[in-house]
């Protein structure tokens, strides 16, 4: 039987160093991709954790490999950054000094682990067999099939304007959650690649469906990873001046991390965030799926449901890289914490390296995450005051945290001019003034007060019943936060995670008497934050609800089992079809999952509006077509020196013609009737299928037809989907 000693693994992955060079060098089509994307995301963290020997846990052993590859493809080229230019190369950030040098610091890797002699395993052509027949269980080709539908899904979206195969996937999904939750047929073992599979398809189902990118802040996030792109450095003093965007530039998952896989594997920028980056971000429901089985003690099958309860929550798909890229961070920094076999050293090493990779990947879940920090330390002190004890080793030391308070201000002050930290003031400030101003005053934002169901009964049917659905949900939470916390002790539930709980709940009931606190950050992002820590609630509830149904009506093991099976169905499944649009799309727009849809997408309004990302489809998000890329595109090259005004939903432009941010005035109420001078006016397809531009007040009453550009000015640019105005 042939074997791979730790002789020949060292041979091999230095073997595929040199292949990926070759394969950058020449410009080999397809391997360069391929081969560049698995080493760059697995290889870095592959050899650290064997250097370091961190952990024996599988599931953990590969969340730290990502995490580590993560962070290295963040903090190398930081230091290429501000070293090389003393060494005369003046554009770091590119192909030849970016593949040099990650090339022999992985060189330098292989050969340290194996001096070492970590790598203390073998791989034989048996090993290879057993994977073969895993691969083709049933249970694999079912997970395959979910990935398979979900990228058919968003591929017949953005081709045929057609949503049967997205409907689809989300049924596959639900039908194996459905046997996952009532059978026996899907073993715990590939529990975790179900997790990994239904993330991915839920996010390709998105990012694929149109070749351009949805939402608001990856817009920016592109125009600032291609300023250094196209620079080849990053300045961390760069600034434009609407200073409400310059903390995307400050963000190393900006700057860096796209940039690197978009220059070394040679794919657009784009690509990375609608292929690359959603496979990343699929790692943080393995890392929930990890904590939740081991630090509640939830079988694996309530663990498995709680991620699940985590992913159908709509913002999950949102495109909001520099977001998800935290959020990675922030689950192993809680894996972290909660573990207890690490050795302090190696645990108090990666803590750093985790921290900092979040401070330097978003600064609100920084911030949040600071919030976290303090609540464990203050209820730690006082748990063991009312014991009257010595306070026993908290889990996370008073030094760790005081260095992780250093590390997240020490850097936003440094980048992009303090944007960032001058952002945690404005939003401290605001905090402050809203305590006086609106506590118990009402609710006023839209969102927030939806969340707790205003509004709901000037809504159609299935939309109120959606709502009603989401605040059954919230208050399911609270209960099994109640139920988790009074039998704490017989669920063993790890204290740290009970405080992330606790505090998570804490920041939910500030946005209610507080709503602009909840809007500072915006309350689905902040919601989709704290669920991290809150969603194994809702499964706890729904269980324990059950179960004390079961015993009042006295029923048997079998039924009562049944009956918590039930339950669980009826909450989780119809919570994942609203928050994914499937109800909707089947009871509003029929036409769209036909073969042959009556509509064309020329025809359809497909920009997102107000505060919802609206579109022809309840199954994706709003796109930006393809006219308004070309449309952006003229401006870039007609513009000159003269500004642009675009209405609150046209960030796109910026993005697609690389227009810095310094050139475009935001249509709002007090430009309504400013002369214009000589500027432009971009107009995308919701504004002339419309003929409206929206001020981003919230409602409809925030469209206005009254705008000066929409009836005077001269047109120079229209391609049947966008228009550009020019006034002189």
């Amino acid at each position: 039987m042939k074997t791979l000693g730790s002789r020949g693994i060292c041979a091999l992955t230095l073997s595929l160093i040199a292949l990926a060079d070759v394969c950058v060098i020449l410009n080999i089509p397809v391997l360069r991709q391929v081969l560049g994307f698995a080493l760059l995301t697995l290889l870095p963290g592959f050899l650290l954790i064997q250097i370091l020997r961190i952990t024996r846990n599988p599931l953990e052993k590969v969340l730290f490999l990502i995490g580590l590859s993560i962070a290295f493809l963040m903090f190398i080229p930081l230091l290429m950054n501000f070293g090389y230019p003393a060494l005369g190369i003046s554009r770091p950030i590119s192909v030849l000094p970016m593949t040099v040098t990650i090339s022999l610091i992985l060189a330098g890797l292989s050969l340290a682990a194996y001096m070492k002699g970590s790598f203390d395993f073998q791989i034989t052509a048996a090993d290879f067999g057993t994977l073969v027949d895993r691969i083709t269980t049933p249970q694999v080709i079912g997970a395959a099939l979910i990935l398979v539908l979900g990228i058919l899904g968003a591929l017949f979206i953005r081709v045929y304007d057609d949503s049967i195969f997205s409907l689809l996937s989300m049924l596959s999904i639900v039908i194996a959650v459905v046997l996952i939750v009532a059978s026996r047929k899907v073993p715990e073992r590939f529990y975790p690649l179900f997790i990994l599979v239904i993330a991915i398809a839920l996010q390709y189902s998105r990012t694929l469906a149109s070749p351009n990118l949805s939402g608001d802040d990856v817009h920016y996030e592109l125009y600032f990873a291609d300023v250094v792109k196209l620079s080849g450095f990053w300045d961390p003093h760069y600034m434009i001046s609407d200073i409400s965007h310059n903390d995307y530039f400050g963000m190393l998952s900006v700057a860096f991390l796209p940039n690197v896989y978009s220059i070394l594997l040679n794919i657009d920028t784009v690509l990375v965030y609608e292929l690359i980056i959603p496979i990343i971000f699929a790692f943080v429901p393995i890392g929930l799926y990890q904590i939740f089985k081991t630090q509640i003690k939830l079988s694996s099958r309530s663990a498995f449901l709680s991620v699940f309860f985590f992913m159908s929550f709509y913002v999950f798909f949102y495109e909001i890289p520099r977001q998800e890229i935290a959020e990675l961070f922030l689950v192993l920094v809680a894996v972290l914490i909660m573990n207890q076999y690490l050795p302090e050293s190696k645990k108090a090493a990666l803590l750093i390296l985790f921290i900092g990779g979040m401070v330097v990947s978003h600064y609100a879940t920084s911030y949040i995450f600071l919030f976290y920090l303090a609540a464990m330390l203050i209820a730690s002190t006082v748990i063991a005051s009312r014991n009257r004890q010595k306070a026993s080793r908290p889990p996370i030391s008073v030094t760790l945290a005081v260095l992780a308070v250093f590390i997240t201000f020490g850097w936003y002050m440094f980048a992009s001019g303090g944007a960032p930290y001058n952002a945690f003031l404005t939003f401290g400030s605001h905090t402050v003034n809203a305590v006086s101003a609106e506590l118990f005053s009402g609710i006023s934002d839209p969102r927030v007060a939806g969340a707790v169901g205003g509004g709901i009964s000037s809504l159609p049917l299935t939309h109120a019943l959606a709502y009603y659905w989401f605040i059954a949900t919230e208050v399911l939470i609270a209960v099994g936060l109640v139920f988790m916390t009074w039998r704490r002790k017989e669920l063993k539930t790890n204290t740290s995670f009970l405080l992330f709980s606790l505090a998570g709940f804490f920041i939910l009931l500030c946005a209610i008497p507080l709503p602009s606190l909840a809007v500072a950050v915006t309350p689905e992002r902040a919601f989709g934050l704290v669920l991290l820590f809150l969603a194994p609630c809702c499964v706890l509830a729904v269980q324990g609800i059950a179960d004390v149904t079961s015993n009042r009506l006295r029923v048997n093991k079998d039924a009562a089992l049944k009956l918590r099976h039930i339950a669980l169905i009826c909450v989780l499944v119809p919570y994942f079809l609203f928050n994914y649009g499937f109800i909707w799309e089947i009871t509003e727009h029929p036409s769209n999952y036909a073969f042959f849809p009556s509509q064309t997408q020329h025809d359809r309004v497909l920009e997102y509006s107000d505060y919802a990302n609206q579109s022809w489809s309840y199954v994706v998000l709003g796109p930006v077509p393809i006219e308004g890329v070309y449309a952006s595109r003229w401006l870039s090259n007609s513009m000159g020196q003269s500004p642009i005004y675009i209405d609150a939903t046209h960030s796109d432009v910026i993005a697609y013609g690389h227009i810095s941010p310094d050139s475009i005035i935001k249509i709002t109420p007090w430009a309504l009737n400013k002369s214009l001078g000589t500027a432009y006016v971009y107009l995308g397809a919701a504004n002339v299928q419309r003929g409206t531009v929206n001020l981003g007040m919230g409602g409809e009453e925030s469209r206005i037809s009254s705008f000066r550009a929409l009836s005077n000015g001269n047109r120079v640019y229209s391609n049947g989907l966008a228009e550009v105005n020019y006034y002189s």
